[in-house]
């Protein structure tokens, strides 16, 4: 048995340079492993998706916007639905393409989908908050609630989990809006 532990004896001490760095490795995989644990525990978690969020651009397609804007037609801005908290976000415009930019008709459209009760809620909340502005003019027969604030050419429209906001017309001043011409923009939306 003596022999035995001066052969483990020397073994450890011959190979003491591997036992280190294997033991270094190991030390040093379970500091990454902690570390790793720690930071998805401590990150912020976006809320589940209940409700899948709409895309402004599939609301409402170029070949839809060329009826209202013409057949010169162009995108402007376009963008997916991008989460923040209980609500995602999705923007598209579209220019009549005219190359005098103060004289271009725009459409621009921005949909805020609650993408879970919470969002809902709180589209609901921010809907009412706007709906109850100086000047608003409520707007009767689209989706479950809408809006027409002529100050800023918009109209506001509540659908389900959805908040829609939509200007139509000249793009250099919103104020100059229709409200009938937005309406009919609008109900292309939910054809």
């Amino acid at each position: 048995m003596k022999n035995y532990f001066l052969t483990a004896k020397e073994y450890v001490a011959d190979h003491k340079k591997q036992f280190v760095t294997w033991g270094s490795v190991v030390v040093g995989i379970a500091i990454i492993v902690v570390g790793l644990a720690l930071f998805s525990y401590n990150t912020p978690k976006q809320p589940a998706v209940v409700y899948e969020p709409a895309t402004a651009c599939e609301l409402l397609t170029l070949n839809e916007a060329k009826t209202f804007l013409g057949d010169k037609t162009i995108n402007g801005v376009v963008t997916a639905p991008t989460q923040t908290g209980n609500v995602a976000d999705s923007k598209c415009s579209y220019s009549d393409g005219k190359a005098d930019t103060a004289n271009a008709v725009v459409i621009a459209l921005i949909v805020r989908s609650g993408i879970n009760d919470q969002g809902i809620a709180a589209n609901k909340d921010g809907f009412a908050t706007g709906e109850s502005a100086t000047g608003i003019q409520t707007v009767s027969d689209l989706g479950d609630a809408a809006f027409y604030n002529p100050a800023n050419g918009q109209l506001n429209v509540l659908k389900e989990s959805t908040w829609i906001i939509l200007s139509y017309g000249p793009g250099a001043d919103s104020s100059n809006n229709s409200l009938d011409d937005t309406v009919k923009v609008a109900k292309k939306l939910f054809e």
